[in-house]
């Protein structure tokens, strides 16, 4: 018996011990559960009983400079389904199709995989119109509702769409300011939290949760709307009349660096974007490069004039071309510009002119220049997308030396461009572009403001006061006489390059106003004009006229030269049937300005006409053509510095003939020039090789 009793106390002492040891065991799982992964398991339980439903935040506006909205943010529907909530899917499928304009299989589909993975909520169509909203609320569908979004719009349609770009589905920024500030424009996101049951359908009296979405800080531009108006109004005009691929034209505040407008043609709508090829979204001005042509010998002026190689009053001559190791290179004009001063070489866009310049220079104190001006790395303007242009020093031999000095062999981004010729306007002082002011909340207030930067001193304040002379006499005297604006003073440089396309050109011209105080840089490019007409002083010029013009009178800048002012009158005198050169000094004499248009030796017509009364400095269009004068008695060209088949071409368009005594270059002649003699009188012409006393300057 008393072994028996012994026996049950083992089994109950054992029996207790497997008791403990499963309380121990629970315990800890308890403590596992509860302490080492209860914030997981709540988390997952969370889920399970309740539904998250993401509301978006408001997306900042977008304003320009004037505080007008450019891209603003509006609520709108967006149709969710609860699939555990829909009993036949077949038939809500069927119903809501038409109403959301959405093919039934795909929705019957989308529909059955939601409610195979039990889903709790899901989108049925995002963002939808107030006509699609009310057609789904009469359904009164089960299973279907209606959450808060926001959708962008854009209320000036395409005016500076390429600044701005457009957001996607979810309103985050793809393009543009809208993609560049995206993590200030779009917020944080908000949520509703709704209990749900087993089958994760919604607790008719569960417990809801609403946290609010923060809205996103509003964006101020640098645009100016009237000057973006005034910028896309005339280079939609100048595309159309020229028939050309495709244009941008950039307003920019020197002293600033801020961008008043960018505009670029073809454009879109940012509210309709995919109804556009992307092609079409890529943003010219900060994305595309071009050789500059002449609007580069800016450049050029600039650095020879900071090192010293070069005065304004500096004698050249131009024959017609230049050889640089063997290659020759022609100047735009037939026969050359002959002699002139470098003032004269700007003013008349000379290319031997500024290839000269350029080898007084040398590679490395031009490469110097290059690079300080900006070019081959990128401005860091706030916009994507931007080309750091194509410059490479180490290719640069006597060749490209030479060809870069009038710009051609390298290439260059509006943006860079029209930065450098800022830098000039501004005193030699590079300001870094920007099309942005500044973040403000709802309120108004300034979040954060983005101020103007010096990058740095590029050339001089004296370099840069001689160099804006010089661009004024451009306008004034030279090949940008279209760019003239009457009342103000104007600078600029032409620009004409030909593609390596046969028969392509880019014509552009850029410029800043008022010259001696400079407000305004407009540079305007009109990519593959179709019309015959490719020169940036006969394409460009006029643009820039227009556009300047309009800015000057919106700003409220005042005319430096008042009509009421009296001026000095003087009388044209009559040039036609004069060598073009002799009739530039005549007209000079009189302290007028010249613009040559045509080609070949001969005046044969002029505007104003002979004997018109006209203010001191207008200037007069000559006419110039192949054809040979018959004025009699014919006056005797100077033909210093000319090769003898350029003597002979000039004394045969004026009616005389020619004695060749020598060879090389013209160094004196008999009769000497500007006397009047009869036609066909021969003239004895004396040549001297190159470097012989007496030659060529």
């Amino acid at each position: 018996m008393a072994h028996g009793s012994k026996t049950v106390k083992k089994r109950l002492v054992f029996l207790l011990l497997i008791c403990f040891a499963l309380n121990i065991a629970l315990m800890g799982r308890v403590f596992y559960i509860q302490f080492v992964r209860g914030d997981e398991l709540r988390s997952k339980a969370k889920e399970q009983w309740t539904r998250d439903s993401p509301v978006e935040p408001k997306r900042g506006t977008i304003y320009d400079r004037n505080m007008n909205p450019l891209a603003i943010s509006a609520s709108v529907k967006s149709v969710m389904a609860s699939p555990p909530d829909i009993e036949d899917v077949e038939k809500t499928a069927s119903l809501l199709s038409p109403a959301l304009n959405i093919d039934k299989e795909v929705l019957i589909k989308t529909l059955e995989e939601a409610k195979k993975k039990k889903k709790g909520s899901i989108f049925i169509k995002r963002k939808i119109t107030d006509e699609e909203a009310e057609a789904v609320r009469k359904l009164n569908l089960k299973g279907i509702y209606f959450t808060e979004e926001s959708k962008r719009f854009y209320p000036e349609k395409n005016l500076a769409s390429h600044v701005l770009g457009f957001t996607g589905i979810d309103s985050q920024g793809l393009e543009g300011v809208e993609l560049i500030y995206d993590k200030y424009l779009r917020g944080i996101p908000g949520r509703i939290i709704s209990e749900k049951d087993a089958l994760s359908r919604e607790l008719p009296f569960g417990l809801e949760k609403y946290i609010p979405p923060e809205e996103g800080l509003n964006l101020v531009l640098t645009i100016d709307k009237v000057i973006q108006h005034i910028a896309e109004r005339e280079l939609e005009k100048a595309l159309a009349e020229n028939n050309a691929k495709k244009g941008t034209i950039i307003v920019m505040d020197p002293n600033t660096g801020e961008i008043l407008a960018l505009a670029n043609k073809p454009d879109y709508d940012p509210n309709n974007y995919k109804n556009y090829p992307s092609s079409i979204w890529r943003n010219s001005a900060v994305s595309d490069v071009y050789e500059p042509g002449s609007t580069f010998k800016i450049v050029t002026a600039a650095a020879a004039l900071e090192e010293g190689v070069v005065s304004p009053d500096d004698k050249f001559y131009d024959p017609g071309y230049v050889v640089v190791s063997g290659v020759r290179i022609k100047c735009w004009r037939a026969g050359g510009h002959g002699s002139q001063t470098f003032a004269q070489v700007v003013q008349n866009s000379c290319n031997p002119g500024f290839v000269e310049v350029a080898s007084r220079l040398g590679k490395e104190k031009f490469i110097k220049y290059i690079k300080g001006f900006g070019f081959g790395e990128t401005t860091g303007i706030d916009l994507p997308g931007e080309a750091r242009g194509i410059f490479n020093p180490d290719k640069v031999g006597p060749v490209e030396l030479a060809t870069i000095s009038f710009g051609q062999g390298i290439s260059v981004t509006p943006i860079q461009l029209i930065t450098a010729v800022a830098a000039v306007a501004n005193d030699g002082k590079m300001t870094a572009p920007h099309v942005t002011k500044a973040l403000v909340d709802k309120e108004g207030n300034v979040v954060q403001e983005f101020k103007p930067r010096v990058i740095r001193q590029v050339i001089s304040e004296d370099t840069a006061r001689e160099l804006k002379s010089l661009l004024e006499s451009v306008v004034e005297n030279g090949t940008g006489g279209r760019a003239k604006i009457e009342g103000y003073k104007v600078a600029g440089k032409t620009g004409t390059a030909e593609k390596y396309a046969d028969g392509k050109y880019v014509a552009s011209f850029v410029g800043f106003a008022p010259a001696d105080d400079p407000q305004f840089v407009v540079l305007v490019i009109i990519d593959e004009p179709s019309t015959g007409i490719y020169y940036g002083g006969q394409i460009a010029a006029p643009i820039f006229q227009k556009v300047m013009a309009d800015i000057l009178k919106y700003k409220g800048v005042k005319p430096q030269l008042s009509d009421s002012e009296p001026k000095e009158a003087v009388k044209v005198p009559d040039v036609r049937n004069l060598y073009v050169e002799d009739a530039r000094q005549v007209l000079m004499k009189h302290k007028l300005s010249v613009r040559v248009e045509g080609q070949g030796l001969v005046v044969y017509e002029q505007v104003p006409a002979p004997d018109s009364e006209v203010p001191v400095g207008s200037t007069v269009l000559l006419k110039v053509s192949d054809a040979k004068t018959d004025k009699n008695p014919a006056t005797v060209p100077d033909l210093t510095g000319r090769t003898m088949r350029e003597a002979s071409e000039i004394l045969n368009a004026v009616g005389l003939k020619i004695d060749i005594k020598g060879s090389g270059f013209a160094v004196r002649q008999n009769p000497p020039p500007g006397a009047e003699v009869e036609i066909g009188t021969v003239v004895q012409v004396f040549f001297e090789p190159p470097g012989s006393t007496g030659g060529s300057e």
